[in-house]
């Protein structure tokens, strides 16, 4: 190290570069951490670093970093402005054309305007011939989408997400095969059930599927080999059934629909997270849901009293060891936590979440008290019963009620 000028007495050292000393093999995976743009804007730095971003295996490219200002809705009509995004697209389509290795790991691409859509459909075919094992992609696509066909065909993808604000209907090849997908993440695209069908028959690995704000013109929704379903924000017309034997973890989130849902053969299901939002039709998810290990169900009052129906379905939730449950007034609406509570005889934990309704004070709507005599207990014992929301009263009413279905609470919150 060469010495410079002393500080407190000692001698220290001037600029070396040690950085630039290091190998590829370190310098690459440096720059997959930076965006794009940022890896290229390493060229500048010296000889040494002209061409290294061109050997980085990941491409994260977002027409935001190219922006000076925008309108409403991406639409650019300023002409500085759309000389930005001709910037945007022809450093896109440079990188592509001048990357050293034929290697390509992952690509995410965040494309929100409407200029650009041709051009950034253009790039998802280019890139699926380069192998890739990750695409994510956002985009605003108002219109029928027409996707490259080598994106149903990359024998190495293992997780695809696409995101398309303008609620794209896909236009599909005759067979799709993605012999190595594992995870595919669907938002803003109209599904139907020939589009389902043939993703599931060609991705024969596939263990994870998110649907988001999507338009389901599904009614069967079948996969033996699935293992993680999360459909939130979607809405469909007409009934659905939903049938995963080797499903192991469910969630369904505001999910709109105006007929009949239908859990079936979810054998291996361990994890389920369901919010049920004003359903005025059936539904007919409690059998489907009886091995589950933990599950957490909310709803509406009016959901929970369509839920209600179900009952006479309901098996023995012989698995279950934490329910959470909510959030409606359970005080006078007990049905479907009895329901529960004596079909549940391993359940551990408990938590109650009330949903508000005014009491009277000093007019209790439940019972103040519980004679034992009379109680033929079916669970005899939870570790952690935990009660949150309501009025002043509605806690002390639920404790009484619950008292009659166990027999014995280890430890009881009400926060």
């Amino acid at each position: 190290m060469k010495e410079g000028t002393k500080r407190g007495g000692e001698k220290v050292g001037i600029g070396i570069d040690r950085i630039s000393s290091l190998s590829d093999d370190i310098l690459i995976p440096i720059l997959s951490l930076l965006s794009t743009k940022e890896a290229v804007q390493t060229c500048i730095l010296s000889k040494r670093w002209s061409n290294v971003w061109a050997y980085v295996p990941v491409l994260k490219v977002a027409e935001y970093e190219f922006r000076t200002s925008k309108s409403n809705h991406g639409v650019y009509r300023d002409q500085s402005q759309i000389d930005c995004m001709d910037k945007f697209v022809r450093f896109v389509n440079g990188v592509l054309q001048n990357r050293k290795s034929l290697h390509l790991d992952t690509f995410n691409c965040f494309c929100s305007s409407i200029n650009t859509q041709n051009h950034s459909l253009e790039w998802l075919g280019r890139v699926a011939a380069l192998m890739p094992k990750v695409i994510v992609f956002y985009g605003n696509i108002p219109e029928r989408l027409d996707l490259a066909e080598s994106l149903f065909s990359c024998a190495s993808l293992q997780k695809l997400k696409l995101d398309f604000s303008g609620f794209a209907k896909i236009t599909i090849p005759e067979s799709i095969y993605l012999p190595s997908l594992k995870v595919l993440e669907l938002a803003h695209i109209e599904l139907s059930d020939d589009l389902v069908k043939k993703l599931f028959s060609g991705c024969p690995t596939l263990e994870s599927l998110v649907l988001c704000s999507c338009a389901l013109t599904v009614c069967d929704l079948t996969s033996d080999v699935l293992k993680m379903l999360s459909i939130g924000y979607c809405w469909k017309t007409d009934k659905m059934r939903i049938s995963c034997p080797g499903l192991v973890s469910l969630s369904i989130d505001y999910f709109s629909t105006k007929e009949e849902i239908l859990l079936q053969n979810m054998a291996s299901l361990a994890t389920a997270d369901i919010i049920l939002h004003n359903y005025s039709h059936d539904l007919s998810i409690l059998s489907g849901l009886s091995n589950a290990t933990t599950l957490k169900l909310h709803g509406s009052l009016n959901s929970i009293v369509r839920l209600v129906k179900d009952i006479p379905n309901c098996r023995t939730f012989n698995n279950l060891k934490m329910l959470e449950i909510g959030e409606w007034d359970m005080t006078t609406n007990f049905e479907l936590v009895a329901c529960f509570l004596d079909n549940s005889p391993n359940l551990q934990n408990l938590n109650l979440q009330l949903g508000r309704c005014d009491h009277t004070p000093g007019q209790p709507s439940g019972p103040s008290q519980v004679d034992m005599r009379d109680v033929s207990f079916k669970l005899e014992y939870v570790e952690c019963v935990k009660i949150s929301g309501g009025n002043k009263v509605q806690p002390n009413i639920l404790v009484n009620i619950l008292r009659r279905h166990i027999k014995t609470i280890g430890h009881l919150l009400i926060l």
